[in-house]
């Protein structure tokens, strides 16, 4: 019961963040874009991902991933985001948890093919003041594709960092 209550509180807080968020839209987030947001000992992730940064998922090789492919692929792309997106403190590298993979669909056209999925989880922070590496390497193959613009914020003493990563600088320290 304990577990299930402080899950239910992760999921809250951190759809509150996405909400809250200065680059939420009608599509959850902008592509290419991300947050990270500190609130306590947690550190929610938002994230726009290109789906051309995941390999073997677009089985009919359109550049889209389709309904289909996302249910057949969604282990995969799990795995690979575990291993490709990483928040470390200074002792170690921390564990994405209550990951929501959302496809980024169009108000138009729900059931098409989608370019762009957003990343949603939260890290639980065990050293407040550890400082933070954070590393993305997951870019997809178009030019627009190659940077990753992502804003942290900390709320303890209000602080606001905008952070760039391409394949070139793939990993920034936080605060």
């Amino acid at each position: 019961m304990k577990y299930i209550k402080k899950s239910l509180i992760s999921v809250v807080t951190l759809l509150s963040s996405i909400l809250l968020s200065q680059h939420a839209s009608a599509h959850v987030m902008v592509s290419q874009r991300g947050t990270l947001n500190i609130i306590d000992n947690g550190v929610f992730m938002v994230l726009s991902l290109p789906i051309t940064a995941f390999e073997g998922v677009d089985d009919d090789n359109d550049g889209k991933l389709s309904n289909t492919e996302f249910t057949k692929h969604r282990s995969v792309i799990t795995n690979v985001i575990h291993e490709k997106v990483v928040l470390k403190d200074k002792k170690r590298k921390l564990v994405l948890e209550d990951m929501i993979l959302s496809p980024v669909t169009s108000h138009q056209s729900p059931k098409d093919p989608v370019s762009q999925l957003v990343v949603m989880g939260r890290y639980n922070l065990t050293d407040l003041l550890s400082p933070l590496e954070y590393t993305i390497d997951l870019f997809g193959t178009a030019p627009t594709e190659q940077v990753l613009d992502i804003v942290a914020t900390r709320k303890s003493d209000n602080q606001k960092r905008k952070l760039k990563l391409t394949p070139q600088n793939s990993s920034v320290s936080i605060f």
